[in-house]
């Protein structure tokens, strides 16, 4: 098995719906409230029946979540921009081109601090897309469209 592509069934679909809706009360400063606890139960809960490559794609969706949330600040402890290698871009086109979307996912996060972000934005938003999880998908939609239009 292909170790950036998980098992999308029905608890992968119900964690990254509750990961994503986490995210928007985050970012509306409702982490406090009733629902963000229930959501958070639930979240641990599922977590358990997911396998090991379910959790580092989730891991990585939450990654990219914050990053929508820091502004599109990339996290303090990633690589540098001058780490990314041609090596690692051409991992990414490769993934594109052969239509493996989370390996495509995986590299987007490896060559983030060499692209721009809207360019990071629309590819992620067609991963997802490609994945069948449109919800995910319209977020970043968002932002590369708000980025295109400023």
């Amino acid at each position: 098995m292909d170790p950036h592509t998980p098992t999308v069934d029905e608890v992968y679909r119900r964690y990254a719906e509750l990961l994503l809706r986490r995210h928007r009360l985050l970012s509306e400063a409702k982490d406090e409230d009733a629902e963000a606890e229930t959501g958070e139960e639930e979240m641990t809960r599922l977590w358990d029946r997911l396998d090991a490559v379910q959790r580092r794609s989730l891991s990585g969706l939450g990654s990219d979540l914050s990053w929508v949330r820091r502004g599109f600040e990339l996290a303090p402890r990633r690589r540098r921009p001058e780490e990314v290698t041609p090596q690692d871009f051409q991992s990414l086109v490769q993934a594109r081109n052969d239509a493996d979307w989370h390996g495509l996912l995986h590299h987007l996060r490896l060559c983030a601090p060499g692209m721009s972000p809207s360019q990071l934005a629309s590819l992620r938003a067609a991963a997802w897309d490609r994945i069948g999880l449109p919800q995910l998908a319209s977020v970043f939609y968002d932002v590369a469209s708000g980025m295109e239009r400023t």
